[in-house]
């Protein structure tokens, strides 16, 4: 189904797109805007040839093919998702990365250290959200155990929910969280910095914090644009085939279909509104050089 509406190389988060003023903007494709989004997580997390990069929460590849191909980098991905798992290898296979980019099913708190030490760089991107508020410290301390405690850095993107409506919004319910991710889990900016220096014990640094929220109007109106071009030839055929024998009616494919354009109406204008925000993080361990290898010293 998610083939149906999301960019070729399946990458399922905001993406960057470029800026209006850009003479190219008006003909740049969601695949370009994705592209660009994943290139800002290999050059913020300083990723290179020699590096070993965890990611937590694979998707279906995009990022750890996307970061070998850009530098020949060793990735250690895991995920809880058998089906992702599968599909992530069959692309990484194609794309030729397979010595380079591992796929384990594994949970983030079972994830053991590699026998070669921590890892030089951790990426998760819009994985957080599922993490839940109650957990959002023990997820930070396991990326704070198997980062390397000397040069180690971590980019992460995250959903968020604006300080002010936090507590409003963790008090209650919501049509996305009771229908399309139920335990799904928004937090705001100062939760995550927080958890962020509870979990590492205050040995991780900030180095950028970038709101790319308004980034998910465009595209959440090309998904949802996709998805209903789509339903009839693709993601119909595809919900029927999944569900037993008569075990899904034409009532239940439409509440699917009505569920689904909601979701992405509902979504693109918390975004349009600035109502929600996407934030990529990055950090890095106090003294680590490469946050400034970039600049004139």
């Amino acid at each position: 189904m998610f083939a149906a509406f999301l960019s070729p190389d399946m990458t399922y988060s905001c993406p960057i797109w470029l800026q209006r003023e850009n003479p190219k903007a008006a003909s740049e494709t969601l695949q370009d805007a994705q592209e660009r989004k994943l290139d800002r997580f290999v050059s913020n997390a300083r990723i290179k040839t020699t590096d070993h990069v965890l990611e937590i929460g694979t998707g279906w590849g995009s990022f750890a093919i996307a970061a070998v191909r850009k530098t020949g980098c060793r990735v250690t991905s895991i995920t809880l998702s058998a089906e992702q798992k599968e599909l992530a290898e069959r692309r990484i296979a194609e794309a030729g990365y397979t010595d380079n980019i591992e796929i384990l099913l594994c949970d983030y708190r079972a994830l053991p250290m590699p026998k070669e030490g921590p890892y030089d760089k951790v990426v998760s991107i819009e994985m957080l959200e599922a993490v839940g508020r109650e957990f959002l410290n023990e997820y930070f301390e396991c990326v704070n155990r198997l980062l390397k405690p000397e040069g180690g850095m971590a980019v992460f993107q995250c959903i968020t929910m604006p300080e002010t409506r936090y507590e409003a919004y963790h008090a209650s319910t919501d049509f996305i969280r009771k229908y399309i991710f139920p335990g799904g889990h928004l937090p705001s900016i100062s939760m995550l910095v927080g958890a962020l220096n509870a979990g590492t014990q205050g040995t991780m640094i900030i180095d950028s914090i970038e709101n790319i929220g308004p980034h998910y109007t465009k595209t959440l109106r090309l998904w949802r644009e996709n998805f209903m071009s789509q339903f009839d030839s693709r993601i119909k055929p595809a919900l029927l085939n999944e569900h037993a024998a008569g075990s899904m009616t034409e009532a239940d494919v439409e509440l699917f279909r009505r569920k689904w354009d909601y979701y992405f109406t509902y979504c693109e204008a918390g975004f349009r509104t600035c109502t929600l925000g996407d934030v990529i993080m990055t950090v890095a361990r106090e003294g680590s050089m490469e946050i400034a290898e970039d600049v004139e010293l």
